[in-house]
């Protein structure tokens, strides 16, 4: 596993020009040490696997298994956006709404004001600066083996 990157395994399931189609696991990782503890994968359990668009190599076959990285650092800041700081400017506006007229009628609106301004200002801060995303990658392997899309 390369340093300070998340893992998942997928299969292949189409390759568009230089873009590729994997299908991923939707269980829980064992990437990061909490294994199948981890909430997201308890979330994930049960679906069909989610399909990623990654950048393909000349030597990518269909049906072959890959391992699709995402760096830590860009993950934890792209969760801070759109988690974190949502929830800090709704509580925010709800403030600046309750200081201002004291009712509950403000105080939501001001939490709403608040929810969708941060909603929007994350929106233009990836707009500007898309590298802020996290980019999912194809991690090479020494010999991967090539599965059927059955399987």
């Amino acid at each position: 596993m390369a340093t300070g990157m998340i893992e998942h395994r997928g299969i292949v399931q189409r390759i568009d020009g230089e873009r590729a189609v994997v299908a991923m696991e939707t269980g829980g990782c064992s990437s990061c040490g909490h294994g199948s503890s981890c909430s997201i994968g308890k979330m994930a359990e049960g679906r069909p696997a989610t399909l990623l668009v990654v950048p393909a190599t000349p030597e990518l076959k269909v049906g072959e298994m890959v391992r699709v990285g995402l760096p830590e650092s860009r993950l934890t800041f792209s969760a801070l956006l759109g988690y974190l700081f949502p929830a800090f400017a709704m509580l925010l506006g709800a403030g600046i709404g309750n200081e201002f007229s004291g009712n509950d009628a403000a105080t939501a609106l001001g939490a709403i004001c608040g929810f969708v301004g941060a909603l929007i200002v994350a929106r233009i801060a990836i707009a500007v600066a898309p590298h802020l995303l996290p980019a999912p990658r194809l991690l090479t392997d020494a010999a991967r083996p090539t599965l059927s899309q059955q399987e």
